[in-house]
């Protein structure tokens, strides 16, 4: 398995942003997830009220929603194994063709 943090060439807030992982198994599947913290959710229905956005910051979705505590490499890999060791990893994560 390999785990891929996709960040664009950005400095990742690690208590206040959301961050794209890619992760590649060993049969060749790739699979896709959005890592998000509690704060930067906060963050985003504050915005969505000054923009109007989702009736005005009312609500917010994302597929493929995984929030997390922190958005450091540890967080994210320990959650991606406790995952698949709960059988619950192709739940949380979108196969991509």
């Amino acid at each position: 398995m390999n785990i891929k943090i996709l960040k664009y060439d950005q400095d990742l807030n690690q208590v206040n942003d959301n961050v794209d992982v890619e992760v590649f198994l060993d049969n060749g599947k790739r699979y896709a997830a959005t890592f998000f913290t509690i704060e930067n959710i906060i963050s985003i229905l504050n915005k969505y009220k000054e923009t109007k956005e989702c009736c005005n910051g009312l609500y917010f979705w994302a597929s493929d929603m995984i929030i997390v505590e922190s958005l450091n490499d540890k967080v994210i890999n320990k959650t991606i194994q406790d995952l698949i060791k709960n059988e619950e990893f192709h739940h949380a994560f979108s196969l991509l063709e």
